[in-house]
């Protein structure tokens, strides 16, 4: 995987606005916030990732695919509480 291509740049920045929002970025975290700002962005986050609709192309499971990330670990991992 090349990432200097376009598409593979956005799917990053989606998965890594899906961590962010469900674990709270390390910015907000190491400014002492300890839960991401809006708690409707983390509800979002979570439905999305806990979807295995494949129907669009950037689905949680499809992004994971194309970046070749390990979908049910991603998804455990954001289960878990962020660690403050």
């Amino acid at each position: 995987m090349r990432l200097g291509e376009p598409e593979k740049r956005l799917m990053v920045a989606v998965l890594q606005t899906v961590v962010d929002d469900c674990r709270g970025s390390g910015y907000r975290r190491a400014t002492g916030h300890t839960l991401p700002r809006n708690l409707r962005h983390t509800r979002q986050a979570k439905a999305y990732a806990s979807s295995a609709d494949r129907a669009w192309p950037f689905s949680f499971e499809n992004l994971c695919d194309a970046l070749d990330v390990d979908a049910p670990r991603l998804r455990r991992a954001l289960r878990r509480e962020p660690s403050a």
